[in-house]
């Protein structure tokens, strides 16, 4: 475990294996598995194609010449479109109609009627913006390099997807008359803040991640909707508002937000 002080006031426990904290993380691929994928993409990518072309007319985008074109309708029955939650996995769906609406920007097309060998899958993919069709009923897609599209998407995914998993799509609200203190044994810096709540006569709840799996599952939710990457302990929410670590003076500051709890 390390202690870091940022700011000069706020303290946060920070997790020595990351592994530990995976939840807040929910990658389904290691790093070194990406890493060999992306290594193997560059190698195809730097091939020549040999193939005969497939495809006809003109690509839109134009550095990528030569290549299919999809016509892809909210009626369409041939396609499968796959799109990124914002922890970083994948959901594939047959119908436009399927996507989320906070997913619909960058959505990979996969034309059924025709091969991987003439889709280029190992090269190509086809991505489609389905927030709103075009005036003939089609929606803008565009051919994209496999390698540049997974690298860029995928750094950074809650910034390309705001779609929650599933299991983040019953998440209660937070409590208006409480703080939620999320915490772990070994954390010295959980104690210190759970004693400044109970000095300061704030009601509070405490929640171990580590001992508690719904704990665990509902604040990796509470990060992926609000955008915050979680890499310690302790992280408070106050009516809703994430506090990354303890600091004292955010905590009264938004503390006053909280309501009177109601009897009965």
């Amino acid at each position: 475990m390390l202690v870091h002080r940022r700011a000069m006031r706020n303290w946060i426990c920070h997790l020595t294996d990351p592994s530990d904290f995976s939840i807040i993380q929910p990658m389904r691929w290691s790093s070194f598995t990406w890493y060999i994928l992306l290594m193997a993409s560059a190698v195809l990518l730097a091939c020549p194609d040999q193939t005969s072309k497939t495809g006809t007319g003109t690509s839109a985008d134009a550095g990528l010449p030569g290549l299919l074109q999809l016509k892809v309708t909210k009626d369409s029955d041939h396609f499968l479109f796959t799109y990124l939650l914002a922890d970083g996995s994948f959901l594939t769906v047959e119908k436009v109609d399927e996507v989320p609406e906070a997913a619909r920007g960058q959505v990979i097309v996969t034309d059924t009627q025709l091969s991987p060998e003439q889709r280029q899958s190992t090269k190509i993919l086809y991505i489609a913006d389905l927030n709103e069709a075009r005036e003939d009923g089609t929606y803008p897609c565009r051919p994209v390099s496999r390698f540049k599209f997974e690298r860029d998407l995928l750094r950074e995914p809650g910034q390309s997807s705001t779609a929650l998993p599933e299991q983040c799509q019953q998440l209660a609200p937070s409590p208006q008359d409480r703080i939620l203190l999320y915490s772990a044994s070994w954390c010295g810096v959980c104690k210190t803040a759970a004693q400044f709540l109970r000095q300061q006569a704030i009601p509070f709840e405490e929640k171990d991640i580590e001992k508690d799996p719904v704990a665990q599952v509902e604040l990796s939710c509470k990060a992926l909707k609000s955008g915050k990457r979680i890499n310690g302990v302790p992280v408070i929410d106050i009516a809703g508002t994430l506090l990354l670590g303890f600091d004292r003076d955010d905590i009264l500051r938004l503390s006053k937000k909280l309501k009177p709890k109601k009897n009965g």
